[in-house]
């Protein structure tokens, strides 16, 4: 289930950048029934994970590539913080996830 949450968010990140209604729409057809999944935690980390990690890619990339006279872009710092954000809590419910998987098994 996180495979399939981090592509659903890898494609969400690039749609609500590119065409946010139908980003925002698709991200929400997805959230809604993984909330209600047993294997949920997994889901929104996968989720997470490739939103946030989407973001910060295009983003950053446009940002890193803007050079001043010939581009002038305004301020996406807040925009890159909030990548950053998302994607760290994925990675920490990820790490979460993996630990509590791992004590299960554990003898």
């Amino acid at each position: 289930m996180w495979l399939a949450g981090a592509s659903v968010g890898a494609t969400t990140g690039l749609l609500t950048l590119e065409f946010p209604s139908l980003g925002w729409l698709v991200l929400a057809a997805f959230v809604v029934p993984a909330l209600l999944s047993a294997t949920r935690v997994a889901a929104i980390s996968g989720l997470t994970v490739g939103f946030g990690g989407t973001w910060l890619a295009l983003l950053g990339n446009s940002s890193a590539s803007c050079r001043p006279p010939d581009c002038i872009a305004p301020d996406i710092a807040p925009w890159l913080a909030i990548g950053s954000g998302v994607l760290t809590t994925g990675i920490a419910l990820t790490v979460a996830l993996y630990v509590r998987i791992r004590s299960r098994r554990a003898p």
